[in-house]
This record gives C-alpha cells, sequence and structure tokens, in this order.
C-alpha cells in the first residue's frame, strides 16, 4: 500500500513537471512569435527608410516609394512589375509617392516610436509628410497630389498620373499636418471647398477634379466622398490655429451645403435609400451603395462631435443624417447570418440587391475585382460604427455586433484559394476583423484565427525573407495599392493582442 501511494507522488510529480515544461514551451512559443511579429513590421520599416526614399532626379526627398522592386528597391513600371488583376491601370503610383495609398506605413512608423521609444520612426514620418505638404500641392486648387489618380513622381519632381483629384479615404494624420505645414494643410481645406465642388449653392459635386487647375465636375456626388470632405472641414473648422483665419465660416457654409445635398438625394429615390449620386452616367442614380453610405455615417458622426458646441443645429442635422444609414442597412436583407453575404449594391428603386459593370449585389469571403467588397471589409466598418454608438444608440450597435460577428463565424472555417491571386489587403482586412470580433467578444477562438491568417499571409507574401510584402502571391514587386502597408500594420495590430 506504501509503495503505491510513493508511485502515486512520483506519477504526480512527474506530471506536473510535464505540464509546467508544456506550458512553458507553449509561453515560449507565443512569445517567439510575439516578437517575430513585431522584428518584421520594424524591418519592413527599416527597409523603407533606408532604401524606399526618393533617390531620383536632381533633387532627392523624403518622401516613400509607393512601389518598388523588392530586391533592388527600385523604381518599376507596368512593363517590369506587369498588370495586376483587379487594380486599374490609372490607380497605379508607379514612379513615386502616393501617401493615401500609403496611410498604414505612416501610422506604423508612428506607432513604433511608441512601441520601441525609438524616435526615428516618427522623426521620418514627419520629414516625409512635411516635405509633402510643404512641395507636393497644386499652387492653383490647392489640392494634393494624391488619391485614386494622382502621386508625386520622384524622376520629374511633378505631379505623376492623370490629372484628376479624388481622396481615397479620411486622411488621419491632420494634427502632426498641422504642426508641420499649417498653411498647406489649411489650403487644401479650402481648396476642397473652393475647386472640389462645383455648385456652392446646391453643393453638387463629383469625386473628380482637375489638380492643375480649377475644373469641377457634376453629379458623382458619392456619399463617402460627402463624409471624407466634412471630415477635413470640421478637422479644420475647429482647429485653435486656425481660429483668426479669415475665411474660417467657409468650412460651416461647406458642411452644410453638402449635408444638405446628402439628405436631398435621400428623398430621390423611392426606396428612400441615398443614392450614389444624381448622374445617369453609369446609372449612378439608380444605384445605392450600402458601404459607401456607411462610410459617410461613419464621418459624419465624428464631425458632429467635433462642431456641436460651435453648430448645435448643423451637428444634430448630420447625426440624424447618419442614424439614417444605420436604420437603411439593417432594413436591408443581409444572409450573412445564414452563410451568405451583406447586401452592398442596391437598386435605388426598389431597394433589392442588384449586378452592376463593377459591382456585385454581395459581399464575399474572398474578392479581387475593382469595386467588389469583402464581409471583412465590410464588417470592420460595422465595428467602426458599432464603436460610435454603443453609448448613445445601444440597440442599433447590438445589431451590428450581431452581423460582425456572424461574418466572422464565416472566416473560422473559410481559407483563401492560394492557387489564385491573393492580395495583402484581404489578408489585413480579415486579421483586423477577426481582432475587432476577439476585441467584441472576448473569444479567443476569433484572436486564434487572427493568427492563422496572418501567419498564412507572412507564407505567401513574406516567404522569401525579404522585408517587404509581395504586390500579391503572384507578383515579385511590392505596391502600396494591393495592401502591403495594411497587411504589415494588421502584423503590428495582431502584435499588440497578444
Amino acid at each position: 500500500m506504501m509503495k503505491n501511494e510513493n508511485d502515486m507522488k512520483r506519477y504526480l510529480i512527474l506530471f506536473s513537471g510535464l505540464l509546467i515544461l508544456g506550458l512553458y514551451s507553449f509561453v515560449s512559443k507565443e512569445e517567439n512569435k510575439k516578437a517575430r511579429l513585431l522584428e518584421m513590421v520594424q524591418a519592413y520599416a527599416d527597409a523603407m527608410i533606408e532604401k524606399g526614399r526618393d533617390s531620383y532626379g536632381d533633387l532627392h526627398t523624403p518622401l516613400f516609394a509607393a512601389a518598388l522592386d523588392r530586391f533592388g528597391m527600385t523604381l518599376g513600371s507596368t512593363e517590369i512589375f506587369g498588370e495586376i488583376q483587379g487594380v486599374r491601370k490609372s490607380d497605379r503610383s508607379l514612379g513615386g509617392a502616393n501617401p493615401q495609398e500609403d496611410r498604414s506605413l505612416y501610422s506604423i512608423l508612428y506607432q513604433l516610436t511608441d512601441i520601441t521609444a525609438d524616435e526615428k520612426y516618427a522623426r521620418e514620418a514627419d520629414k516625409s509628410l512635411k516635405y509633402f505638404f510643404d512641395h507636393c500641392q497644386s499652387p492653383e486648387t490647392g489640392l494634393m497630389a494624391w488619391g485614386e489618380h494622382l502621386f508625386w513622381d520622384f524622376r520629374s519632381e511633378s505631379v505623376g498620373g492623370i490629372d484628376m483629384h479624388e481622396i481615397n479615404g479620411e486622411w488621419p494624420f491632420w494634427e502632426q499636418c498641422y504642426r508641420m505645414a499649417p498653411e498647406a494643410s489649411w489650403r487644401f481645406a479650402l481648396g476642397l471647398w473652393d475647386n472640389q465642388i462645383d455648385s456652392k449653392e446646391t453643393g453638387d459635386y463629383s469625386r473628380h477634379a482637375r489638380w492643375s487647375s480649377r475644373e469641377t465636375y457634376q453629379g458623382f456626388e458619392f456619399p463617402r466622398y460627402a463624409g471624407q470632405m466634412i471630415s477635413t472641414w470640421a478637422d479644420a473648422y475647429v482647429r485653435e490655429e486656425n481660429k483668426e483665419k479669415s475665411r474660417r465660416g467657409d468650412l460651416i457654409n461647406a458642411i452644410a451645403t453638402v449635408v444638405r445635398r446628402m439628405e436631398e438625394n435621400s428623398k430621390i429615390a423611392e426606396s428612400g435609400y441615398l443614392i450614389a449620386g444624381r448622374a445617369e452616367q453609369g446609372d449612378h442614380i439608380n444605384v445605392v451603395w450600402l458601404n459607401n453610405n456607411l462610410e459617410m455615417a461613419r464621418c459624419l458622426w465624428d464631425a458632429a462631435k467635433q462642431i456641436k458646441s460651435f453648430e448645435e443645429e448643423l451637428a444634430i442635422r448630420m447625426e440624424k443624417l447618419a442614424i439614417q444609414q444605420d436604420l437603411d442597412f439593417h432594413r436591408t436583407g443581409h444572409h450573412i447570418a445564414e452563410g451568405g453575404g451583406f447586401s452592398v449594391t442596391l437598386h435605388a428603386k426598389t431597394g433589392e440587391p442588384r449586378q452592376r459593370s463593377m459591382n456585385i449585389p454581395y459581399s464575399a469571403v474572398w474578392a479581387t475585382g475593382y469595386g467588389y467588397s469583402t464581409h471583412a471589409d465590410l464588417a470592420n466598418l460595422l465595428y467602426s460604427r458599432y464603436l460610435q454608438l454603443k453609448e448613445s444608440h445601444p440597440q442599433l450597435a447590438e445589431k451590428y455586433k450581431t452581423l460582425i460577428v456572424a461574418a466572422a463565424d464565416q472566416y473560422l472555417a473559410a481559407s483563401p484559394d492560394e492557387n489564385e491571386l491573393q492580395k495583402p489587403d484581404a489578408f489585413a482586412k480579415v486579421v483586423e476583423h477577426m481582432i475587432n470580433t476577439y476585441q467584441l467578444t472576448g473569444e479567443e477562438k476569433y484572436l486564434r484565427r487572427a493568427d492563422y491568417f496572418a501567419w498564412l499571409g507572412i507564407d505567401l507574401f513574406l516567404a522569401d525573407g525579404n522585408p517587404l510584402p509581395m504586390a500579391t502571391n503572384q507578383h515579385d514587386h511590392y505596391e502600396a495599392i494591393t495592401g502591403g502597408p495594411d497587411f504589415m500594420y494588421a502584423l503590428l495590430h495582431l502584435y499588440q493582442q497578444y
């Protein structure tokens, strides 16, 4: 009996030792993975700082290249890099810098300084943005050489692309830009009002406007563009350094005019949805893009908060317009909970999903075409809206939470076909979506899935040890437009979750 008791004690000691060893091994492995993520992000940032800058032409600048040969760290062309399915030629910034495509790169640089206490990362980001705002602004219109169709050409030291300005997302670095280039930042805000808007009476505009001189267009007043312009105007209006500007009041007029245009556009379609624009060309007057409308709502919500103490009535109208987009989104028939997609493209008259030349009716698990949406892409926008609404409108926020989780559940089993064209941006969005869902629910399975997609993306785009991610799994160069910076930022975000 005593012998058996002694044996049992030995077994328990052995088992405890093995358990501790196993736990230590698991923790060590997780710590190694965490460290490796930060190493990869830092290696990317270091490579861009040291070799990914403008060393062309007579004038070398601190600007970052938007596309590079990954081994020679040199500029390329369509002939060298090849065409990329789902990416329009007119949108590629080959040969120069496009800070709007590089927003994630700048976010990485600023956050690395916070994480590592190494000031060089933020310092180099500052240098690049200061140069861009000081030198890459149209002297005639105040618009910047960035966005969907423009970039700053390193060799010619002038604007490149087609002479058409279209912002491609909300700019998150006004704090830095006003600190380093206040006059250029102010001129850009006024430039959007003076040279992007076609009619200051009606608010008619197009997301396209000439960069080099005033030439505006009508009827393509995409809602997301309204929101992103309003974000710029609200930010400029409330800044202390702009309080004495003679034209400060013009910014409130700009916001009110474009808000009224969106309110009026909400009343045109029989379905009651906000239309893509009034232009018959491209059938925009008969199209509703729900993700476009929600992006406007997201921008309006933050802008309303900024100006509310100055212009309460206008801020309330902005909030009402934003909430209407939420209500419209939730009254739409989505099939995400049944394993289908979100409805994203609707017929304006009926409110039913519809096909358009560059838009599909529903989001997809994986999609690479221009104008196509993935579940993750839209779910990340819903998450932003959830965070904005969870205190003031908890019922609407809860509806968004349900949809976000339903979308995430599809990715628990789905994986991309690695034999087909894959881009880093798709992986970035899925990793972010899984992290967001983990933060919503606290369930580890979503964080584990974020880890799975992150390392799958590493295998596809970084397997050769080069610090710059490949443009796609079939294109061996680096190009910001396919989401390389976004993927590296997602890795940094994942690092911060461990």
